[in-house]
């Protein structure tokens, strides 16, 4: 006799852990299913200094055109081979993915922000798109709980447009930080510690950060918020929970009620299709891999009355900056600057309100700022010369680097910018991929000029000297690279009417009642700040919902 479960949550990342965590600890039987491969920190997280590697940090020729990210990390990213997609012809798009247990939460930056009153109302503010059918109120309790349970090290600041919460101490500041933040005093402009998801003393039976810098390569004591230090123990705990590696969602199998049935899932090595069955069915394989699975569940895709399912896609918009070194910091002694892998924010200060308006774009962006010596100089190799003196100017110039990026810059939702399946491109497992069609408009490269323009004002501020071809400008007009941010969101959007979006308030679709979708794809707009935590808190008011709805009360 099959084993009866309660909810299928598929996907391993922040939100699957989540409702994982908070479903099991409900009482519920949840069975998790994750595409890619089992991880065991003590075993797979490992320190090496790239002389320790045998390629150096450059990975085995060929290897990382197979896969994502470095020599390093490599295994816990993505096969680009088993799991391709495609891009329309205008599109030139970069989808960074990762299939392994606890997903992008093992190499993600860590940043936890809140999303300020004015982003969930941005349509009523200028009249572009659709407001969120959801204020902070209804979250504030949300980022409440899922801050206090993953910690975030951070400083209260009392910004109306960069919400404060529930911290832990913030990082000091290293010497370029504490640079770029007098010259942010001096331009008038508001500075804080990036907010992250990073421990700075012991929480919930979990070590601080001891500022290794290996973040992007899975860290191996817990210190950064990830699901399978954090939220997959408790849940296992409870004993309602089953975990299951290897397992690639196909579909979402659906009864003659209207109601998911389950999912069918191919058994990643031995290719054989298996179909389980619950009477919930969460969809948090990250944002597009949910769009996928509803267009592939049913003809026109499932949950898919109002016709917006896979429209509408975002990914903050990215490009521009500035690197080069610091005079001040030239020739001092080394430090672990890059052992917290943090840095300073600049919230937005633009479009908050009618005394900050602007007329030639709308919405706004976030800036980051950082420097100080990393593990390996990146700007040697366009460093002229040779000889002891090329490299005495390389390890004087190592100490102070310096560089200022952008860190959410809000790309408007376009009707236009959509995924939908490729009718002739399958993966390893004959499962049709996604087709992207995505391009700027307008207000997005206006907003990444105007983030170039203050970009090179605080680095002149901060007495910066520009390394030679570092300004990276992004023309109007000009074929750039996007979804650098990883912060793709949208196509199955929240809506008040069901005849606007996919999911309601509590991201549980509008036309079935048991199938829930958590992860980024309820944004109806972007905002300035990085998604995750919205969307975990999104996933906890989600949850929420369905524990009250199994109970037979009207929610």
């Amino acid at each position: 006799m099959a084993k009866s479960y309660d909810v299928i949550v598929v996907g391993s990342g922040a939100c699957g852990g989540w409702a994982a965590m908070e479903l099991s600890k409900a009482g519920m039987k949840v069975l998790m299913l994750e595409a890619g491969s089992h991880i065991d920190p003590a075993k797979d997280f490992q320190h090496r200094f790239l002389y320790q590697m045998e390629y150096r940090g450059q990975g085995k020729p060929g290897l990382l055109r197979r896969y994502a990210g470095s020599e390093r990390n490599y295994r816990i990213m993505i096969d680009n081979e088993e799991n391709p997609y495609t891009t329309s012809p205008e599109t030139v798009y970069r989808w960074g993915r990762s299939r392994v247990l606890g997903g992008r939460t093992l190499h993600w930056s860590r940043a936890s922000d809140r999303m300020a009153d004015y982003e969930f109302k941005a349509a009523s503010r200028d009249g572009y798109g659709m407001d969120w059918a959801v204020s902070y109120a209804d979250l504030t309790p949300y980022y409440d709980r899922v801050e206090s349970f993953i910690g975030v090290s951070a400083a209260m600041e009392g910004l109306p447009q960069f919400p404060d919460g529930v911290f832990l101490p913030p990082m000091p500041l290293n010497c370029a930080e504490a640079i770029f933040t007098a010259a942010c005093k001096s331009l008038g402009w508001r500075s804080t510690h990036r907010r992250l998801a990073q421990l700075t003393r012991m929480h919930n039976n979990r070590p601080p950060c001891h500022y290794c810098g290996n973040c992007s390569n899975g860290c191996d004591v817990g210190a950064m918020f990830n699901t399978v230090a954090v939220t997959l123990p408790p849940a296992l705990k409870t004993g309602n929970l089953e975990v299951r590696t290897d397992s690639v969602v196909a579909r979402v199998r659906m009864n003659n009620e209207n109601r998911a049935q389950g999912v069918t899932y191919i058994e990643r090595y031995s290719m054989k299709p298996v179909d389980v069955d619950s009477k919930y069915v969460i969809l948090a394989a990250s944002t597009l891999e949910n769009t996928r699975l509803l267009l592939l569940s049913a003809k026109g895709g499932l949950a898919n009355s109002s016709g917006t399912l896979g429209h509408y896609m975002m990914d903050q918009v990215g490009g521009g900056g500035v690197s080069g070194i610091l005079p001040k910091l030239k020739g001092g002694p080394s430090r672990l600057d890059d052992g917290k892998a943090a840095g300073i924010t600049i919230p937005n200060f633009q479009n908050i309100d009618k005394k900050t308006e602007r007329k030639d774009f709308i919405r706004g962006y976030v800036m980051n700022a950082t420097g100080g010596q990393t593990e390996y100089p990146q700007f040697a190799a366009s460093l002229p010369g040779y000889g002891s003196e090329w490299k005495k100017e390389v390890k004087s110039r190592y100490v102070a680097q310096a560089r200022v990026w952008i860190a959410g810059g809000e790309m408007l939702a376009r009707k236009e910018n959509f995924v939908e399946l490729d009718p002739e491109v399958k993966d390893h497992w004959g499962i049709p991929v996604l087709k992207i069609h995505f391009t700027h408009c307008d207000n997005d490269r206006k907003i990444i000029a105007d983030f170039q323009q203050k970009a090179e004002e605080l680095f002149r501020k901060a007495g910066g000297e520009v390394m030679p071809g570092s300004v990276r400008r992004s023309e109007s007009g000009r074929r750039g690279a996007l979804g650098g941010s990883i912060h793709e969101v949208g196509t199955a959007r929240m809506s008040a009417d069901p005849k606007d979006g996919v999911l309601n308030s509590f991201c549980q679709t509008h036309d079935i009642a048991n199938l829930y979708v958590f992860g980024g794809n309820a944004f109806p707009s972007t905002g300035d700040k990085h998604p995750t935590l919205t969307m975990m808190a999104l996933s906890a008011r989600g949850c929420d919902h369905l524990i009250e709805q199994a109970k037979g009360k009207k929610v």
